[in-house]
């Protein structure tokens, strides 16, 4: 790989949400019977839910549902830890709830609501490469599936547990989620440079799937279990047990009486990565016969070593919603009926010479409609997305 091409893909890692930050306690390490191999999307949650939608809707919160309640500023049955100060506590929360609130009104319901009268599919499976933790996007886009898949760059981690913490650890984490979730009501993403800061310091390491169970608690998802996975020499997902590595994760989930699997599979997207992981690559090519979506991607399907997944997109994909650092608009419109939405006038300045045939397109075009929402990096007020169906070959 060029030292260019490293140079963008660090920088993805660091725009796109989180990476991992900090451990030497914490994690949540539950479930301890040995898990084997499974085809994506196949067992069952739990055995006590016997595909009974009203026994399902009854669980009781899991320990996994406990620590992430404590992770989204909210106070379990059990009460907050004795080892978080009462200061330390209300300060928190008084982050996360109002950032939350706001990240609901401005971006998160807007999206919610648009995406219910412009994005349909029957597909229950969508795909999410270049996402970081960024679970909520995928859901407001996509709220009824039974599968989710992410991918990035990032380590999924084990789940960060306060009540496991020492009271100075317990401490250091609510310092730093807390400046993750100071930005997040408005620019609905987590700044990772807010994260990074505190690599010197931290003990406590902050991954993937501490920020995904927080999005899955505030929107009411019941986390059953996680367990490690990674990726088979089929492109199979293989769950591995919980010695780890904890590099990529399954979450086992319930939500109004349904079952949902959701995979984040750490994964290097570029064609390097693919040529030193083939088995990566068969994975993405079944991945990508779903719905795909792109957001704060930093432009790299649009970068010649990332053709691979551009190109298997083109090729397998029913459907993709992105904003501007997707695929390129040419490339997107040539094997897709694409439907602009919001304004285009020029990428983020760090981006300046990407997707430049998408803002020809917005200013020739004159049916690109509303969008009510902000999404992705900020351009000075303007936003946009493009829907895009395959072409029906006739």
């Amino acid at each position: 790989m060029t030292k260019t091409s490293r140079n963008i893909l660090w920088f993805s890692a660091l725009i796109v949400l989180i990476a991992g930050v900090f451990v030497l306690n914490g994690g949540l390490d539950l479930s301890s019977k040995k898990i084997s191999d499974s085809p994506v999307a196949q067992e069952q949650v739990q055995d006590e839910s016997s595909k009974n939608p009203a026994k399902l809707a009854q669980l009781a919160p899991s320990e996994f549902d406990i620590a992430a309640t404590l992770l989204a500023g909210k106070v379990p049955a059990s009460g907050v830890p004795d080892g978080i100060g009462k200061k330390d506590w209300d300060d928190f929360v008084a982050v996360v709830e109002p950032n939350w609130n706001q990240y609901n009104k401005s971006i998160g319901l807007p999206m919610k609501e648009w995406a219910s009268q412009e994005i349909t599919t029957d597909n229950p499976t969508v795909f999410y490469p270049f996402s970081g933790p960024d679970f909520t996007t995928l859901y407001q886009l996509y709220p009824n599936q039974q599968h989710y898949i992410m991918s990035a760059l990032q380590k999924a981690e084990k789940l960060i547990d306060l009540r496991a913490l020492s009271p100075k650890a317990a401490d250091q984490t609510l310092e730093v989620l807390s400046s993750a979730w100071k930005s997040y009501g408005h620019d609905g993403f987590f700044v990772t440079e807010y994260l990074y800061k505190y690599l010197s310091t931290n003990n406590v390491r902050i991954g993937a799937t501490t920020l995904i169970a927080t999005f899955l608690n505030l929107q009411n998802f019941s986390i059953r279990r996680i367990v490690p996975i990674q990726v088979g020499e089929q492109g199979e997902i293989k769950e591995i047990g919980e010695d780890g590595p904890w590099n990529s994760v399954r979450f086992y989930l319930v939500k109004d009486g349904r079952e949902v699997i959701l995979d984040y599979v750490r994964m290097d997207l570029s064609d390097d990565g693919f040529a030193k992981s083939p088995q990566d690559l068969l994975f993405i090519k079944a991945a990508v016969k779903n719905p795909v979506v792109f957001k704060a991607a930093s432009h790299l399907p649009q970068h010649r070593e990332f053709a691979i997944i551009k190109q298997s997109v083109l090729e397998s994909s029913p459907s993709v919603v992105q904003d501007e650092t997707g695929i390129g608009y040419a490339d997107l419109n040539k094997n897709f009926d694409t439907t602009l939405y919001g304004q285009f006038v020029k990428a983020h300045k760090v981006f300046t010479k990407f997707n430049q045939d998408l803002a020809k397109a917005y200013q020739e075009r004159a049916d690109e409609k509303p969008l009510p929402f902000r999404v992705g990096y900020y351009k000075d007020g303007t936003y946009s997305l493009v829907v895009a169906k395959r072409k029906v070959i006739q």
